[in-house]
């Protein structure tokens, strides 16, 4: 049996949600909220340490489900996600740890299942990078070997870690998984009824 790396969560949060027209990361789903829910996904498919990256004085800092994760406060949160994937990587690379998955706050439906498929799959095979794809489109989280942390926190603002998924297209595997659901995320208002229709893992 593939002995597990150290595969730690990091959940960029710090997203103003304009779109929403409120904040989508309290909103309830699941006797939780969507934020809740999706650091669960982590915490349950094995990750550790876990990281979650919030505005100053953000309303979600006393979240019952974020008491045992890593709090990080970014700046500067109008700079884009990427920026708070910054304070989140660079805090883990102090940890020692041998990689990172990327999962937005706004992506509740990645069943823990999928988490522990993908962390088995990063132990065994040991890719610079790791992406699931769910019904045939690429989803997260994104897994990031620590090889390529400094290269991830060089990428441009306006491109995020897209601009590291080109650069390093051979060195994406990508692990196909049976969810196609589990790439949802929220952006609309649209999106809530969605939201409360979405059966349970």
């Amino acid at each position: 049996m593939t002995e597990l790396l150290d595969l730690a969560g990091l959940v960029p949060a710090a997203g103003a949600s304009r779109r929403m027209g409120r904040d989508k990361r309290r909103l309830p789903f699941r006797g939780q909220t969507v934020l809740e829910v999706t650091v669960d996904s982590l915490r349950r498919g094995g990750l550790r340490p876990l990281a979650v990256v919030l505005e100053a004085e953000s309303p979600c800092g006393g979240l019952p489900g974020l008491q045992d994760v890593i709090r990080l406060t970014n700046p500067s949160p109008q700079r884009g996600m990427l920026s708070s994937i910054r304070v989140g990587l660079a805090e883990l690379a102090r940890r020692g740890v041998d990689g990172v998955a990327v999962l937005p706050g706004d992506h509740p439906f990645v069943p823990p299942t999928a988490v522990r498929r993908l962390h088995a799959a990063f132990s065994a095979r040991r890719p610079l990078l790791l992406a699931p794809r769910f019904g045939g489109r690429r989803g997260h989280p994104l897994l990031i070997a620590r090889a390529l942390f400094d290269e991830a926190l060089a990428c441009d603002d306006d491109v995020g870690l897209r601009q590291l998924v080109h650069r390093r297209a051979a060195d994406l595997l990508e692990l196909a998984l049976e969810d196609p659901a589990a790439e949802d995320d929220l952006d609309l208002p649209s999106d809530l009824r969605r939201l409360e229709r979405r059966p349970g893992d």
